[in-house]
């Protein structure tokens, strides 16, 4: 049976030895009812993970005589840019994408977007969707998550994208030409843009194109934005 696993931030892991946040460890000491001695896992959401032993130490919950557990390689590198959805689906999103592997998540705020996040309720919002992330690292069995950025304009992605050399998907369910995958695309960095459930504005497809995007359909069935966004993760993966 696998170990047990834990989050836990980097600057809480000092040498051999990683405190538990307080909800970790409310949840190793009384939803689980581990004790000491017994052998858990940790990972620190940045690509480390470590096996060790529970010290019970009054309120504190700590990991000690930790060693280093081998970590797989990811042969590519997947940005995934997504259109603000209702809340239910793009967290459902957060939590498929990150099982998926990608490696950053860009929340976009598009022309047709559903959803429109007033900016005293960003922090909140994106701690959140941290949370979401971070438990579906720990339940994939990844060692690090999803790099989380708070919410972009289209126009941020496509500046910040442009200079990139990497391979720039845009997906509109309104392209002539349908997406026919590399196999390359597996050794590469990615970057692919999903829309809101209403489309894309022509002009925001334009200007995807002038900054370096290939835009392509996903067949000629209209898919919701959530479908879209798993099913060319997983064509990528």
């Amino acid at each position: 049976m696998p170990l047990r696993r834990f989050y836990v931030p980097r600057h809480l892991i000092r040498n051999d030895t990683a405190v538990l946040p307080p909800d970790e460890a409310h949840h190793l000491r009384h939803v689980l009812r581990l004790s000491s001695g017994d052998e858990v896992e940790i990972f620190d959401g940045e690509g480390k993970g470590y096996v060790g032993h529970v010290q019970l130490r009054g309120a504190e919950v700590v990991v000690c005589r930790l060693q280093p557990l081998q970590l797989p390689t990811s042969q590519n590198t997947i940005s995934l840019a997504v259109a603000l959805i209702k809340p239910g689906r793009f967290e459902w999103i957060l939590q498929k994408a990150t099982e998926l592997g990608v490696s950053e998540i860009i929340p976009l705020k598009t022309q047709r977007s559903e959803i429109r996040i007033g900016e005293n309720k960003v922090g909140f919002r994106w701690q959140r969707w941290n949370r979401i992330i971070k438990e579906a690292a720990k339940q994939c069995r990844r060692f690090d998550a999803p790099r989380l950025q708070t919410p972009w304009e289209f126009s941020e992605l496509l500046s910040r994208a442009e200079p990139c050399s990497c391979t720039k998907l845009l997906f509109d369910e309104s392209a002539v030409n349908l997406w026919q995958p590399d196999k390359r695309l597996v050794n590469e960095k990615v970057i692919i843009c999903i829309g809101p459930e209403g489309g894309w504005e022509s002009e925001e497809v334009a200007r995807a194109r002038l900054a370096g995007f290939q835009v392509f359909s996903l067949g000629n069935l209209i898919l919701r934005s959530e479908t879209a966004a798993i099913a060319a993760l997983a064509i990528v993966r």
